[in-house]
């Protein structure tokens, strides 16, 4: 028999233990290092998401004090809105609302210096030395040089600012400022006009605004220009809230939010409006070599002719469909508003143009501007001639009017609380014939049996008070409207479904809707902006157009 000598295995139960030992050890230590790292992660994301929404937090506290109807002042910062327009080196035109914790109450160096640095900024705007910057992901390492760019307001400015606490004053919310501004047209990535980079940032910035549908850039200028602006396409400005919170351990968290009010009214989108649709033929056909402006009646103190305010900017002008301009001297210094898509390459985009006009921007109104059509008023049948000399007539009711040779039909005016009321069936003008106001006054045309319901294309007509609402002129039928301006041709005409033509030379001033408008010879418009409504207050709350939450 064979007997095996197991001497030399001696030992081998403990080498196994020792081995599932550090076996075990090695799972369990792996099994703790997970747990920790588990723990860590959910710590890391609950402090993100806890800065998150310190951050949205100040977002909708500065939301909500921008309302006009949300309390009363100082509390209330609508008022701070009213001048603002885009951030530039030498006027405060970016305020910062900033937190007012118990312990340490944050200033402005805060801000511009390392603790809670504003490294978004330049990314949204240039201003001054500092260029706005097209590089995602990246922090702005500087701010424009010293301080008239900004305006800081601590929370403790106001009577009934928020104690900005949870649980108690002790755990004060980590949100630190709040920044407020008007949005440029390239304040995003993403520009208005859908370019991107570079391209979006060599542009000129232009105020945003908002019409309750999307966004719209309107020309550069002044404040007083781009409300008017915003004004004539019925939107209301954008503003961009930038919002910072920040942890004890550093976890920083930057939320952004742009708002706007949707618009209460609808206002015209241009001096000349054209009601009609399709783009062939155009509605709007701006021939000739046509100047467009705007001034306003309501800051002259005395109104004069020419008015000391005219502009060669504010000259909008807009149609429900497309919009023809020609000449090589046509300038349009303003925005030309149209249903369509923008573009200068014709038919079905907005405009058509020949020549090399000048046209000082494009919008594209997310409706049709469709105004209120005018009834047909009282008149009477018989007509009067005015054949030579000065003929005056007081408010009433009339048939057709004829102004021939060299005859002056004066209109005696009312007051601008009572405009004395004039009922024409018709009014044509010929020779050096000249119909004139002597203050407010309303003409009602009827027109019926007429194809020509208003003909002033002799002498032209004057309204010696220099004030276009001091003419208004309502026509709801879809006759024929011809104007060739005069010395003084101030005035509002509202015809949505006639057929308008401007002839001649001359200048006009005011405001005139009509279905078709055709332009011939050579004249200027200037747009009164005191015939846009003034805004009601509107106490609508300022609706999130987009937020989104930066990467740093």
């Amino acid at each position: 028999m064979r007997i095996t000598n197991h001497r030399k295995e001696r030992g081998i139960a403990l080498l196994l233990s020792v081995l599932a030992l550090l076996l075990l050890s090695a799972v369990a230590a792996g099994m703790i290092y997970m747990a920790s790292t588990e723990n860590s992660i959910a710590a890391n994301f609950k402090s993100e998401e806890t800065e998150y929404f310190a951050a949205r937090a100040g977002i909708e506290e500065v939301r909500d004090r921008m309302i006009p109807s949300n309390g009363v002042a100082p509390y209330n910062i609508n008022s701070l809105l009213t001048p603002l327009n885009l951030p530039s080196s030498s006027s405060p035109n970016v305020i910062y609302i900033l937190a007012e914790q118990s312990t340490t109450p944050l200033t402005m160096a805060s801000v511009t210096g390392s603790t809670y640095f504003d490294d978004e900024l330049c990314h949204d705007y240039a201003i001054g030395a500092m260029a706005r910057s097209t590089t995602p992901n990246v922090r702005c390492t500087a701010l424009p040089s010293g301080t008239a760019w900004y305006q800081p307001l601590s929370s403790a400015t106001y009577s009934q600012a928020p104690t900005w606490t949870s649980g108690g004053s002790s755990s004060p919310l980590d949100w630190k400022w709040t920044r407020i501004s008007v949005k440029a047209s390239n304040s995003t990535p993403y520009c208005i006009d859908g370019t991107t980079g570079t391209t979006c940032s060599s542009e000129t910035p232009a105020v945003a605004c908002y019409d309750g549908t999307s966004e719209k850039q309107v020309a550069p200028g002044t404040y007083a220009t781009a409300m008017a602006a915003c004004a004539s396409i019925s939107a209301n400005p954008v503003y961009l809230l930038t919002s910072l919170a920040v942890s004890s351990t550093g976890t920083r968290r930057v939320v952004q939010a742009e708002i706007a009010q949707t618009p209460l009214n609808s206002n015209q989108p241009g001096g000349l409006f054209a009601t009609g649709t399709g783009c062939n033929p155009a509605p709007l056909n701006l021939g000739g070599n046509i100047t467009t402006g705007s001034f306003n009646s309501s800051t002259e103190s005395t109104p004069t002719n020419p008015p000391t305010n005219l502009a060669l900017s504010g000259g909008n002008v807009g149609a429900n469909g497309g919009i023809s301009v020609g000449g090589t001297s046509a300038a349009i210094n303003g925005l030309v508003a149209s249903t369509l898509p923008p573009g200068t390459s014709g038919c079905p985009l907005a405009i058509t143009q020949s020549g090399h006009p000048t046209i000082g921007g494009e919008t594209q109104m997310s409706s049709p501007y469709i105004p209120t059509t005018p009834t047909i008023p009282p008149h009477t049948p018989t007509s009067t001639k005015y054949k030579s000399g000065n003929t005056t007539l007081t408010a009433g009711t009339y048939g057709d009017i004829q102004i021939t040779a060299s005859a002056t039909l004066t209109l005696t005016g009312g007051t601008v609380a009572n405009p004395a009321i004039y009922n024409f069936n018709s009014i044509s003008e010929a020779g050096q014939g000249t119909l004139a106001v002597t203050g407010p006054v309303v003409i009602n045309i009827a027109g019926v049996g007429k194809t020509t319901v208003l003909d002033l294309s002799g002498g032209g007509f004057s309204n010696s008070t220099n004030i276009p609402s001091d003419l208004i002129i309502n026509y709801g039928g879809t006759g024929t409207v011809q104007m060739a301006g005069g010395s003084g041709a101030y005035f509002e005409l509202n015809a949505p479904i006639a057929a308008l033509t401007l002839v001649g030379n001359s200048t006009f001033y005011g405001s005139a809707v009509a279905q078709t408008i055709t332009v011939q010879g050579s004249p200027s418009f200037y747009w009164d902006q005191a015939t846009i409504p003034p805004p009601t207050t509107n106490t609508n709350p300022y609706n999130v157009v987009a937020m989104r939450e930066l990467s740093y």
